[in-house]
């Protein structure tokens, strides 16, 4: 068949996203999805010939470095061994990388918008800074964002590409895309205000404990009643009361403890999100008074609530994966230690309670237990932990400069020998000269357990992040908007477009291939104006299909219902095959 080719349409069907909140494609039945000549032609295959079975390469980014702390330059492939669960890994990829600090920049056209950064295919340098309000005291946000304002007013490389974000009960928000220009961070962190009520009790906060809600009334009088008797039991069922009260305020700190593990989660999931569709290795620095949870070197989570763990584990193991998978290397920087203002502070940042007033046991407990998370996130990640210091500086500083230049490993998953859960990675040079440092494993997880949860978390996640999710390229544009048969609406068309990209295929099940495609109207102030419109195509390609997806790539054309007005539309594509998600945000005007 010349010219385009096309895909039979799916049924319209709903789905249930989250609480609330629900997914319904409709609209649709007269697109179809469409492949276009937009690329360069890939070299031509026989009809009868497979695509290249799906493999996993575990990359594991691998700083090597002397005793002055300097990049140990030159190192072979034959130089390294890498283990997993202690099983020694052949490897299959070997590179020494030299990133490149170039600013990422959008296409310039702007009638597009796209989610793929210009730039080349080099691994860039790339330093995300998080400011944690929700896991953070006030008196603490305040101080971080002064270091963070001395890092970036006298320190801060010029030529390093450097991004600010903040997490608050919103969520995730961007203060100010990559930048090398320092100056503009700075004035973008002066807009930042600090929230008083941070979500969980910091390690320096009181101990909880004594109060009367669990104590016991006093004992009723013997015989007689009375008056006496009648207090007793006014005093019985005051009692209940406070016990009843007491509990609602446990659940409610529970309640709050769980939203800031979530929150927390899904904030990492994003900007890992937005960062897999970049190379090399990624350094994000996260300022924070504490994680709301407790992790061990062995991979085990505890909430420090009243949850459990298996209430928290399956949203811990895909933040964790989506951070190994987007090679990022995590900072955790306690900005309790710098409070050198403070009556009673210690120029160590340890915790005080008031100018000679020791901690107590309790907040010694936590501080300890704080600390060992981040140093266990930092390793499983290959970062640093930094805590009990008043220099913030040092961590910025640390973090860029361990992305310059770095060895990258890499070796095939054997799946067939692999269970999912923790798989401990060990990496260590053969001849011991020099210290090594990468994170300490990944996650594998089973992803046919529940993948409609997985594909409904996904989507929901895309299109309420600010954040371009970029392990799909995708770009969109409007073409014409014309008379709608809705009173009062006008029809406006759009187009998304994906390259070329053989790993939405499955070759191994008859070139299957099963894309969600996903659009959300929003007015200037947030308001989502209806529910997600889109389609999915689950379908078998056929021999010419299949060669149009090779050859061409992917345009699919869609419509929105709206009203005259301004939006912003987010857009969404995901491959359900394999979870990966592009997202991007385009402007509209309706007239």
């Amino acid at each position: 068949m010349d010219g385009p080719a096309s895909l039979p349409s799916s049924k319209v069907f709903s789905m249930r996203l989250s609480p609330g909140f629900k997914f319904s494609f409709r609209g649709f039945s007269i697109v179809a999805l469409i492949f276009l000549f937009l690329l360069p032609a890939w070299p031509k295959h026989d009809t009868d010939t497979k695509l290249t079975i799906h493999t996993e390469l575990v990359l594991i980014p691998t700083l090597v470095t002397d005793k002055s702390g300097a990049h140990i330059r030159g190192l072979k492939q034959e130089d390294f061994t890498v283990e997993q669960n202690g099983k020694e890994q052949k490897l299959a990829t070997f590179e020494e990388i030299t990133s490149d600090t170039r600013r990422f920049s959008l296409p310039t056209n702007s009638a597009e918008f796209s989610n793929s950064f210009m730039g080349g295919p080099s691994a860039g340098r790339i330093t995300l800074i998080v400011l944690d309000l929700i896991n953070t005291r006030f008196s603490d946000q305040a101080s971080a964002r002064q270091e963070l304002l001395k890092y970036l007013t006298e320190s801060v490389d010029v030529r390093e590409p450097t991004g600010l974000y903040v997490l608050t009960r919103s969520g995730i928000q961007v203060i100010h895309d990559f930048t090398t220009d320092p100056q503009i961070l700075v004035a973008a962190l002066y807009q930042v205000n600090g929230d008083p009520d941070q979500m969980v009790d910091s390690p320096d906060d009181s101990a909880a404990g004594g109060s009367s809600s669990g104590s016991s009334p006093g004992q009723p009088h013997a015989a007689g009643g009375g008056k006496g008797a009648k207090s007793s039991a006014v005093h019985g069922e005051a009692s209940k009361l406070q016990s009843v009260l007491g509990g609602g305020e446990l659940n409610f700190q529970s309640f709050e403890q769980r939203m800031a593990i979530t929150y927390t989660l899904e904030a990492m999931q994003q900007v890992a999100q937005a960062l897999l569709g970049f190379p090399g290795r990624k350094s994000l620095i996260w300022a924070t008074g504490a994680f709301p949870f407790s992790v061990s070197d062995s991979m085990g989570i505890a909430p420090a609530g009243r949850d459990t763990l298996t209430d928290v584990l399956p949203l811990y193991e895909r933040t964790w994966k989506l951070l190994n998978d987007a090679q990022i290397a995590l900072y955790p920087v306690d900005v309790k230690g710098l409070r050198t203002s403070l009556p009673g502070a210690s120029r160590s940042g340890a915790p005080h309670g008031g100018a000679g007033k020791p901690p107590s046991n309790n907040r010694t407990f936590r501080q300890m237990d704080t600390q060992a998370t981040f140093q266990t996130f930092a390793s499983m990640t290959g970062g640093r932990a930094y805590f009990s210091s008043n220099d913030l500086v040092k961590g910025f500083h640390d973090a860029v400069d361990d992305s310059s230049t770095y060895y990258m490993l890499g070796y095939y998953l054997d799946r067939s020998d692999t269970k999912p859960g923790w798989q401990r990675l060990k990496v260590e040079l053969k001849h011991g000269h020099g210290e090594v440092r990468a994170r300490s494993g990944f996650f594998v997880t089973n992803s046919t357990s529940d993948p409609e949860s997985s594909r409904s978390n996904d989507i929901s996640s895309a299109l309420q992040s600010p954040l371009d999710f970029t392990s799909i390229p995708l770009s969109a544009r409007w073409n014409n908007i014309e008379a709608s048969q809705q009173q009062g609406k006008k029809h406006a068309n759009y187009e998304l477009r994906l390259p070329a990209d053989a790993s939405l295929i499955n070759a191994t099940d008859n070139n299957h291939i099963v894309v969600d495609f996903v659009a959300l109207a929003r007015t200037p102030e947030g308001k989502q104006v209806d529910q997600p419109t889109g389609k999915k195509i689950d379908t078998h390609l056929t021999p010419q299909n299949l060669t149009a997806v090779q050859q061409n790539g992917v345009i699919y054309r869609g419509f929105l219902e709206l009203s005259p007005g301004q939006y912003t539309v987010r857009f969404v594509v995901r491959d359900d095959l394999n979870g990966r998600t592009g997202s991007v945000e385009a402007p509209l005007r309706v007239e």
